[in-house]
């Protein structure tokens, strides 16, 4: 060991001892200070509410969202509402149902927050029909100003609707359905604060309460209601954290044999969390409802941090310390591991900051806070509450035996894999594994797995309503918008209506495309009108005058086209969002070669489905390198610590491994990459090292006692291994009743973090020992290994 080397690692324990000194000797003053700081962080955290946003869930940073910032005023934004009455019995042509549509429109038209130009619905003005008379062409209202709810009046609605481009788009093929369709603006135009998703839901919920009826249905999808249903469900993680309290309650007790010391490991574990809560709300941030179970991991990660020390306080206890002693030297023998451990853990949060999109930004900040303040509550506060604490005499005897003394067959068993020959089964098998993963992760979905919205189970009602609207409609909220750009008075060009009629005709032939609406359609068909409904005329006029004769009593408020056309909207309106259906759209759109020479270009991509598909690929970029920044991250943490590259490889290794197979575990339980589950691995890899750096941590202790290295492995079982084994188990426990959620995505990150939590453990106590055996030379490094002994 250089001396460099040594005086740091000297410096370090000279470090720690001195801060388990005044930790015992200042005991009194800090317990009052940090219960003071609890009651401050507690109050504030109580007035902390959910905060979803719609722009917060999108990469603004994004090529395809700089397109859609730019024309969002023009042709409008992603963040729609539809509503969809459906006629239960027969068609929607009676009067009974046309005055519900009128209401229903009314109603949606001020809900706070809907941008009035924009609703659409056949009571609204925009919504018209051109005819061509002797005169020529003629426009007039699907449902005219002075229309009454008379049979008459309906029957001339039908066919007014019938030469009109309405039917299959605001009401369905079958006229059984009508639409009404809105968007939403992101702040409240009164208050200017950000829109109350909660209150448009609410809003929403009340026009399906008015106005469903024994003869119709009422149907609702959009951003609101999707993130206000979301809210709904997620409440019940509230139910969960209970749960998972008196789960690991009754586990720990009988694991620690007293009553004393599991009240207290519970009780800074949720200390934590007032605080991180506290400090979120003092910093002007809210918990948006796809990050609600960061505090839960808060909890499971800070009852993590609280076994460890109780335990090792117990061993001191034990050992025939008292309660101050065992106190102090628990606080000496894991401040440093223990501190690495939550640095880790906050890396594994930090690091998916990477990720261009606010609501991750959020996660990460949040879930780090709650991670740092461990260390106070952790690492200084629970060393004091435990300096209190006592455990019974007898009970103190009764287990002094069966923990110190007893053989422990299933850790002789563990550390037989600390050599070179049993080790290498083990290694060759995670080989094997590694293997699978890597061959199982190449069919990783980017994105949504499944139709519909998959935070939801399939028979949500949300999803029904998702499944109704595209069953009976051309149109929905999977709508991609690509943006033609032209130079001005473009729509007067044939040239470039030419290339966006090819345009259209290439997209359209796109599996997973349902309909696409383009001004290129629109003046076709008013070709045809000009030319006394002549089917061959069904093209585009060669001429300038022809164009803009086709053009005739199109309005700016239809936007087919900006004030100087200049650019123009392509609707492409999508079966379903799953990953593969925008990626062939995407590509087909990137693929299309216009004629040489025509100045007109297409613009990825406005609408929902745009920003779907820019979330995606922000995804798919940030992937790899937060993978990469995570592993590098962590690896000089534990380097730091340990001041030996094979340690950090010992306990990077078996993380990387696990990380892996989970990818495997998405894809054979059909889960995508996306918002909601990429947090999951870092977070998993972030708060698995803690297994492996508690362990090396004994190990290496014990091997500069002497020990070799199976037999020092041996005694870090018996002095850490417990708790990990426990820990891991109880977090596992925890975060696996998640699989009975409302809520879908929830469901499925239960399962992932239970494996996580789980395999890493598992990972750490078998393939540790086992590339301990290859990469530390225990012959020449016995007193001498690199790194702190604690």
């Amino acid at each position: 060991m250089s001396t460099s080397t040594s005086k740091y690692a000297a410096a370090m324990a000279s470090a720690s001892s001195w801060l388990a000194d005044q930790l015992i000797r200042w005991r009194v003053v800090l317990l009052v200070v940090l219960s003071l700081i609890t009651l401050f962080l507690g109050y504030h955290a109580s007035f902390l509410k959910m905060d979803p946003g719609f722009t917060k869930s999108i990469p603004l940073g994004h090529p395809y969202m700089q397109t859609y910032t730019k024309y969002t005023d023009q042709f409008g934004g992603a963040n729609v509402i539809i509503v969809a009455l459906m006629q239960k019995e027969g068609d929607i042509f009676n009067v009974e149902f046309f005055n519900t549509l009128e209401k229903a429109t009314q109603d949606v038209l001020f809900i706070k927050g809907a941008d009035r130009s924009s609703v659409t619905s056949l009571f609204t003005p925009n919504v018209d029909f051109v005819l061509v008379d002797e005169e020529g062409f003629v426009g007039h209202r699907v449902v005219e100003p002075d229309f009454k709810p008379t049979q008459e009046e309906i029957e001339k609605v039908r066919n007014n609707l019938l030469v009109s481009q309405h039917v299959g788009r605001l009401v369905s093929h079958d006229f059984r359905g009508a639409l009404i369709r809105a968007e939403l603006v992101d702040n409240d135009p009164n208050t200017g604060q950000p829109l109350d998703y909660t209150e448009v839901a609410k809003a929403l919920e009340d026009i399906r309460e008015r106005y469903s009826s024994p003869n119709v249905d009422v149907r609702i999808i959009g951003f609101a209601k999707f993130i206000d249903d979301v809210i709904q469900g997620a409440l019940g993680v509230v139910l969960f954290f209970v749960v998972a309290v008196v789960i690991t309650f009754i586990m720990l007790y009988f694991y620690s044999n007293s009553f004393q010391i599991t009240t207290l490991a519970i009780l800074v574990a949720i200390t934590a969390v007032i605080w991180q809560l506290g400090l979120v709300k003092i910093l002007g941030y809210g918990i948006d409802p796809l990050s609600i179970l960061v505090p839960f991991l808060i909890l499971a990660i800070g009852v993590s941090h609280a076994i460890q020390m109780t335990n090792t306080w117990k061993l001191e206890i034990l050992n025939g310390a008292d309660s101050v002693a065992a106190a102090r030297e628990s606080f000496n023998k894991l401040f440093i591991p223990g501190t690495t451990a939550l640095l880790a853990n906050a890396v594994g949060f930090a690091v998916i900051m990477i990720i261009d999109i606010d609501i991750i930004q959020e996660l990460g900040i949040t879930a780090s806070i709650g991670v740092a303040v461990m260390i106070a509550t952790n690492k200084f506060m629970l060393p004091v509450l435990l300096s209190y604490a006592s455990m019974n005499p007898r009970t103190v005897e009764r287990i002094r035996t069966r923990i110190l003394v007893q053989e422990k067959p299933f850790f002789r068993f563990l550390a037989s894999f600390a050599d070179r020959k049993k080790g290498s089964v083990v290694i060759a098998l995670s080989v094997v594994l590694l293997a699978f993963g890597w061959w199982k992760w190449q069919s990783l979905v980017i994105g949504d797995s499944e139709a519909g919205a998959p935070e939801f189970w399939p028979e949500a009602v949300y999803n029904q309503d998702i499944e109704t609207i595209i069953t009976n409609f051309l149109v929905g909220i999977d709508e991609l918008t690509v943006i033609a750009e032209m130079p001005r008075d473009g729509c007067t060009t044939y040239s470039v209506m030419k290339n966006m009629d090819r345009f259209v005709w290439h997209v359209e032939g796109v599996e997973g495309v349902q309909s696409v609406v383009a001004l290129s359609s629109v003046m076709k068909d008013r070709n045809v009108g000009n030319n006394e409904g002549h089917i061959k005329f069904y093209g585009l006029p060669r001429t300038e005058a022809g164009l803009g004769s086709a053009m005739r009593n199109i309005e700016l408020n239809q936007k087919l086209f900006n004030d100087t056309c200049e650019a123009i909207p392509i609707r492409i309106f999508l079966w379903d969002h799953k990953a593969p259906t925008l990626q062939r759209v995407v590509a087909a759109v990137r693929s299309f070669k216009g004629e040489e020479g025509a100045p007109i270009s297409f613009r990825l991509a406005s609408g929902p489905a745009g920003v779907m598909a820019a979330t995606n690929e922000a995804v798919s970029r940030a992937e790899a390198v937060m993978m990469a920044a995570l592993f590098v991250a962590v690896g000089i943490l534990c380097y730091l610590t340990f001041l030996s590259w094979r340690a950090s490889l010992c306990i990077l290794l078996p993380l990387a491994l696990v990380s892996i197979l989970a990818n495997a575990v998405m894809v054979m339980l059909n889960i995508g990459l996306k918002v909601s589950t990429l947090p999951v691995v870092a977070l998993g890899v972030g708060v698995g090292v803690d297994y492996g750096i508690y362990l090396f941590a004994r190990t290496q202790a014990n091997i500069r006692l002497g020990l070799s290295l199976k037999e020092a492995y041996y005694q870090g079982l018996k002095q850490a291994g417990t708790a990990v084994i426990f820990t891991a188990s109880t977090m596992s426990i925890g975060v696996a009743t998640w699989f009975f959620s409302d809520l879908k995505f929830q469901s499925d990150m239960g399962v992932l973090l239970a494996y996580m939590f789980f395999v890493n453990m598992v990972g750490a106590v078998l393939l540790l020992p086992a590339l301990a055996a290859w990469f530390i030379d225990v012959d020449k490094e016995r007193l001498s290994t690199r790194g702190m002994a604690h």
